[in-house]
């Protein structure tokens, strides 16, 4: 008898608790966060490029930005806007280069293909670029 008491008690016990379920919410910045080698060539001079970059993402939780450091290996940062798998790096003029592109994220890497235009050197025609970033 007491048994049975003691279990009906503990069943009433576990029916009256209430569960909370907390999500957190999924940010796609996250995918595109962290460290990269970077190899860029450029359709304009028909050169490649190799240097590291850097991807961080805005401090709004809300927002949907991140920056990429060390853009064009000229030590400058851009931002651009993610959503979902793409991205959309709008025109923006920063340190002296005109800069606009897309890009996408494959498994990790990231694929851009960009322009960049030189303020300070008018008379060079505007780079046309495609880089790949994979994660260090």
């Amino acid at each position: 008898m007491k048994k049975g008491l003691l279990i009906v008690s503990v069943l009433a016990l576990l029916s009256s608790c209430d569960i909370t379920l907390v999500e957190v919410p999924y940010d796609d910045r996250d995918n595109y966060l962290g460290r990269f080698e970077t190899e860029e060539y450029s359709e304009t001079y028909d050169q490649l490029t190799y240097y590291n970059t850097r991807i961080v993402r805005d401090s709004d939780d809300f927002s949907n930005v991140i920056y990429i450091r060390n853009f064009y290996a000229v030590d400058i940062e851009v931002f651009a806007e993610v959503r979902g798998d793409r991205l959309t790096i709008p025109r923006q003029i920063i340190g002296g280069y005109v800069v606009e592109g897309t890009g996408r994220n494959e498994f990790g890497d990231l694929y851009l293909t960009y322009s960049v235009d030189d303020t300070f050197s008018p008379n060079k025609p505007t780079d046309f670029c495609n880089a790949v970033l994979v994660r260090r």
